[in-house]
């Protein structure tokens, strides 16, 4: 078998005796390896530029929503405090105010 036969040539380690197919299949088998990794490095490469990113983003969203927020209490507190203001000068009586039953 093609297994069997690579197997023993490795063991023995004596790679003078391996034939032509062999050397091109050790070395296609050498080439996809390199490939392989190559890839993935590039990959895990990108993947961290993405992700940084992303964080960068993730932080100008949340300062926006920050201040978003910040800008929308401002207005609601001004909002609440002129209907407040206005509605308390009504709701003030004096004991005399109060209807008399008959």
């Amino acid at each position: 078998m093609l297994y069997d036969k690579l197997w023993d040539i490795a063991v023995r380690a004596d790679w003078r005796l391996m034939s032509v197919e062999y050397k091109a299949l050790a070395v296609g088998a050498l080439a996809v390896a390199v490939v392989l990794i190559w890839n993935a490095i590039r990959i895990r490469k990108r993947m961290r530029r993405i992700e940084t990113q992303l964080q960068k983003m993730q932080k100008e969203i949340n300062l926006l929503q920050m201040q978003e927020s910040r800008r929308l209490m401002t207005d609601l507190n001004a909002i609440s405090s002129d209907k407040v203001g206005s509605s308390d000068t009504g709701l003030e009586m004096g004991q005399r105010d109060f209807a008399q039953t008959p």
